[in-house]
């Protein structure tokens, strides 16, 4: 008899104790800080944006044959940053591209990451009075002529993706690399654009990564490739 009310007092115990953690559980679900979601939602809007952004990339009027969706070019104003930028152009720019002369349209735009600043976008229109740099490049003939906007400031680090190495064969096993820095090409002066970029986002100590994608081949409209 003693064994069976102290068998049922044991389960009593652990029935309540679990109770009790399922209730501390859920307090603590419900009452989590908004800001926790908050940072969620940002880092989410931030890579969908990104995305759609990179998306709607194409080639400008004044591109040549062979050109590519993505660049990495080096923008007026950001001589003393080694290395150059992710360039691409826009037919129309969204409306967080605000200029006071009204609709941006014909846009010239740069991923900028800052260490300690975040991910900013760096950009101008065609519109705008240009002139050609020492590598034939459009630029602002003015630094102030180049507009910045900041999309992340908790965007602390960019990781730059490449898919196996330059020289790579179709049949060779291929490996993923990711650098802090852009790779510099064994074919030429310039840098590999990468496959991917990966984005690191921080708050609070805990770090929230995704990864976009670059269209560094622009399609045709038909979907048709020419053959070579």
């Amino acid at each position: 008899m003693v064994e069976v009310l102290l068998a049922l007092s044991i389960g009593s115990l652990v029935l309540i104790s679990a109770t009790s953690l399922l209730m501390t559980i859920s307090q603590a679900w419900a009452n989590r800080p908004a800001t926790r979601d908050a940072f969620d939602a940002h880092v989410n809007g931030v890579a969908q944006f990104l995305t759609a952004l990179l998306e709607e990339a194409t080639l400008a009027p004044s591109s040549k044959d062979g050109d590519r969706t993505v660049k990495l070019e080096a923008p007026i104003g950001f001589g003393s940053i080694e290395d150059p930028l992710v360039s691409f152009y826009l037919k129309e720019a969204p409306p967080l591209f605000f200029s006071p002369h009204g609709k941006v349209v014909k846009v010239r735009t740069y991923l900028f990451p800052e260490e300690n600043d975040g991910l900013s976008l760096l950009w101008f229109s065609e519109l705008q009075e240009l002139e050609k740099n020492d590598e034939g490049i459009l630029q602002p003939i003015e630094e102030e002529g180049l507009r910045k906007t900041v999309i992340s400031p908790f965007c602390q680090e960019v990781f730059y993706c490449y898919y196996g190495e330059e020289d790579d064969q179709e049949d060779d096993i291929k490996s993923w690399d990711f650098s802090r820095d852009l790779q510099e090409s064994e074919k030429s002066e310039e840098f590999r654009i990468p496959d991917f970029m990966k984005l690191v986002f921080r708050w609070d100590e805990e770090d929230l990564e995704r990864t976009i994608s670059l269209p560094i081949k622009h399609h045709a409209p038909s979907g048709i490739e020419s053959e070579m």
